[in-house]
């Protein structure tokens, strides 16, 4: 069984190398290919269990926070208001324990464990090549690699960096990754010092503020161990000040980033949201389910056209967002964790060890701190690249330790007396879990190709996709989302009854499995005020129109309810008011939409009309001269879609109007 014993390398390996290739392992395919390869090396332990007649599981000192949190998981899905979601990412945290777990097992010595680390060390210098040539040859302003987001990149580059830093200050005595006896003290310097400038150069290029904190812990850790805190001091102030006067991408982005994007200078504020929804709920929001309660608790960042239009769904901190969506209990659990791993650090750094074994053990931990850092800057432990990378820094850790205080004999052993039975259980255990994760991966890429025929306007293609996607995922709402707006879509053109009723339906039922998301609200009343097909405001309304009216408010405010600092929801509500001949009603929710975004052009414009039809011709000026002198000063700005969408006003008939109405006072 010779395949059996190389597949833990080969399916580390495949980890290692897929897993940023694919937007950091955030696409839905990759995490399938992650999921089923975790699933094929547990499949080959078990395999190897079921013939050795017992099951050999590591006796860990962090047994016991690993079961509470995993726990505690489980009851953030259970009670999640979206389950669909939350059970997606109870999975991706299921897969990341078996994983911990095999890959303890595995580690069994220290040449496993080098062997892990150059694997990983070789793929990040692949990785800062890329990067290097995106900037170089591409002009890429930050590459980020096989990343969809650079911060993320130099996170991920910093792990190998702390990895080969630490090789490095223990210099050429048989310490090397890809230990050569017969290598040159030369040769060994020139190959270290290079690598090491590849990733420097990368890291720098990627222009992340996280990610240059997180290299400066991880090189401040390991000069310390090495040296002392006086000289990782010096070294430290050293490398902050020749940052501070040399110049580079990085020092750019950071002192203009405050004028371009203030919001990136608003993390404070993200974590008093966020702690503001742990205050709220102690016990978690559920598994996943930040991006959807954020806006209960979003704040306006001023300096920008919409003061609410671009806060994060994530609060760029992942120990938070621990606590929000599972909990204070679960937040609590995961420290604990680290915390067994750090002192198992500790004490095998306190132990004799060989020279290079020392510097590999503090490499690898010295890069589990960078990540760890960069966590509580951004959410970097939602990328699977990095979260898996996190899990093999704290398994070597606590492989090194077994291995150096000679404990790998702790173990718990279940002993297996009938291989008919457990063969039978692991097999359909195994095919279970092979068939949920390609089901919901293959319902993905349906809904995907689905997606693109409906934007090339190929419908009944589009139709017939959506389907299969929810045939084979009936749980997620994304998917009943996309059929419900293509039926609303040929509602549109048709106006045949049948497609209102199918759009009305997925809608509904899109609403019913997430009913944490405002958008979906927002599509439902659309399709409501569709059904009335009301010409104009000024159009006599009958009973029907006005009934679908009515619907379309009650929706809207069902909204507001999940999204209070929504300006376009209130704009909306406002012009629907004034449908239903509602004036004080539509001027309050015009008011209020213009009070949360002075920006928001079209409701200021809604407001300057609503003045103009009740002959308060100066209150319409303003309104007017308020329009125009906003357009005019942010002009010369590049604006997103969503500041387009806030300043696009066509000023030429209220203009008009309010000249009329003057005259004819």
């Amino acid at each position: 069984m010779r395949f059996l014993s190389s597949m833990p390398l080969a399916v580390i390996s495949a980890l290692v190398i897929f897993s940023p290739l694919q937007e950091g392992g955030t696409t839905h395919v990759a995490q399938m290919i992650i999921r089923l390869l975790i699933v094929a090396w547990l499949g080959g332990a078990l395999i190897e269990a079921i013939r050795a007649g017992r099951l050999v599981i590591p006796k860990l000192g962090t047994r016991y926070v690993v079961l509470v949190f995993l726990s505690l998981a489980v009851a953030a899905t259970i009670f999640s208001p979206y389950v669909h979601q939350s059970r997606q990412w109870l999975l991706m945290i299921t897969g990341y324990v078996i994983l911990f777990y095999l890959l303890i097992s595995f580690l069994d010595g220290w040449e496993r464990v080098r062997r892990v680390m150059l694997i990983m060390v070789l793929m990040a210098l692949g990785e800062s090549l890329w990067t290097i040539w995106q900037g170089a040859v591409w002009s890429a302003v930050r590459p980020s690699g096989t990343f969809f987001n650079p911060n993320f990149l130099a996170g991920y580059l910093t792990v190998s960096w702390a990895i080969l830093l630490s090789i490095a200050v223990y210099g050429h005595r048989k310490n090397a990754l890809w230990f050569q006896p017969a290598m040159s003290p030369a040769l060994w310097w020139t190959g270290v010092g290079s690598a090491l400038g590849i990733l420097l150069v990368a890291i720098t290029l990627t222009q992340s503020r996280g990610g240059m904190v997180a290299w400066l812990a991880a090189t401040v850790c390991i000069l310390t161990a090495r040296y002392g805190w006086k000289v990782a001091g010096t070294g430290a102030a050293m490398l902050v000040l020749v940052g501070l006067l040399a110049p580079s991408p990085l020092k750019d982005r950071v002192l203009a980033e405050h004028e371009q994007n203030p919001v990136s200078y608003a993390r404070w504020q993200m974590w008093q949201g966020a702690i503001a929804q742990m205050a709220d709920h102690p016990f978690g929001i559920g598994l996943g389910l930040y991006q959807y309660t954020y806006p209960l608790y979003a704040f306006p960042v001023e300096g920008e056209i919409a003061r609410y239009g671009k806060v994060a769904h994530t609060p760029h901190n992942d120990y938070l967002q621990i606590g929000v969506e599972m909990g204070v209990g679960a937040l609590i659990a995961f420290l604990a964790g680290i915390g067994l791993v750090m002192r198992e650090l500790m004490q095998v750094l306190q132990s004799r060890l060989l020279r290079w074994h020392r510097s590999l053990i503090l490499g690898v931990g010295g890069g589990g701190i960078a990540l760890l850092v960069h966590a509580a800057l951004d959410s970097s432990l939602r990328e699977s690249a990095l979260a898996i990378l996190l899990v093999l820094c704290g398994g070597l850790v606590v492989s090194a330790a077994r291995v150096t205080h000679r404990n790998t004999g702790a173990v718990h052993v279940i002993p297996i007396h009938s291989r008919l039975v457990w063969g039978i259980s692991a097999a359909c255990l195994l095919l279970l879990a092979g068939v949920e994760v390609s089901r919901l991966g293959m319902a993905w890429l349906t809904f995907d190709t689905a997606s693109r025929r409906a934007v090339a306007g190929e419908t009944d293609i589009a139709i017939q996709g959506f389907k299969q996607a929810i045939a084979l995922d009936p749980g997620k709402s994304l998917y009943h989302h996309g059929l419900g707006s293509v039926y609303a879509r040929a509602f549109d053109a048709s106006r045949d009854k049948e497609m209102f009723q199918l759009a009305h339906a997925e809608f509904k039922e899109a609403i019913e499995l997430n009913p944490l998301d405002s958008r979906l609200l927002g599509l439902l009343a659309q399709l409501y005020v569709s059904a009335a097909q009301v010409p104009s405001v000024s159009g006599r309304l009958d009973e029907q129109e006005t009934l679908w009216l009515r619907a379309a408010v009650r929706v809207y405010e069902r909204a507001v309810r999940l999204a209070p600092c929504s300006a376009p929801y209130r704009y909306e509500q406002a012009r629907l008011h004034w449908m239903l001949g509602e004036r004080p009603a539509a001027v309050q929710q015009a008011k209020e939409a213009e009070r949360l975004e002075p920006n928001f052009l079209p409701a200021r414009a809604l407001l300057a009309q609503l003045w103009v039809n009740a002959g308060r011709m100066d209150e319409a000026r303003q309104e007017l001269h308020e329009i125009q002198v906003r357009q005019a000063r942010y002009e010369p700005w590049n604006k997103t879609s969503v500041d387009r969408a806030f300043l696009s006003v066509d000023v030429a008939p209220l203009r008009a109007a309010v000249g009329e109405k003057g005259l004819a006072g």
